[in-house]
């Protein structure tokens, strides 16, 4: 251990109301165990050759609505959003942070996400024998904050149908360039 080390006895910090702050690094010298969430707001440096991360789970947002042709991803609930009822209408898709609850106030996407990141968005749509697909894919049919975004489509080709009897993903990686400004590529592909 380096001279200067002083330990931080972290035992006994279980319960989820307590919320602690370090102003310096944190070092691990033995294994730990994190049996919930752990929020690193400068980001995690597991760079040593000893560093093993074993499972990382992504929030994936199951749902059975189309908000009449609506789709409204909060990034906050989990950037995979998994439709298990069949699709019956053209629809448009809006990427924002969160909404407002009688809890919280709405977060906008270009709050949440920072200058120089980027996400990526799964949207999963379950078609049956029809095939539906975003409306206006190049001009007004995706929108970041409720404001129309140029979807950059793999091989310039905007989707101009959906796929039938399948999984039809959506998947855009959005890039912030600069304060409400993104670079968003897309493609459509089917499962099933």
């Amino acid at each position: 251990m380096p001279e200067d080390f002083n330990p931080i006895t972290l035992e006994g910090l279980n319960s989820s109301s307590e919320v602690h702050y370090f102003n310096n690094k944190v070092s691990f010298f033995e294994p730990v165990d994190v049996f919930d969430s752990v929020k690193f707001s400068g980001g995690l440096d597991a760079t040593s050759a000893n560093s093993q991360v074993k499972d990382i789970f992504e929030k994936t947002v199951v749902r059975d609505d189309y908000e009449s042709g609506a789709i409204n991803i909060d990034l906050t609930k989990g950037s995979l959003v998994n439709f298990t009822k069949e699709c019956s209408t053209n629809f448009t898709i809006n990427i924002r942070g969160s909404v407002k609850t009688d809890i919280a106030e709405a977060v906008s996407l270009n709050d949440y996400l920072p200058v120089g990141r980027s996400v990526v968005v799964t949207v999963l749509i379950l078609m049956g024998s029809s095939a539906y697909v975003m409306s206006n894919p190049t001009t007004t049919g995706f929108k970041i904050d409720g404001n129309d975004v140029v979807v950059k489509w793999i091989n310039s080709t905007p989707p101009s149908s959906g796929f039938t009897n399948a999984v039809n993903a959506y998947t855009f990686a959005i890039i912030k360039n600069n304060t409400s400004d993104y670079t968003v590529l897309g493609t459509l592909s089917s499962f099933g």
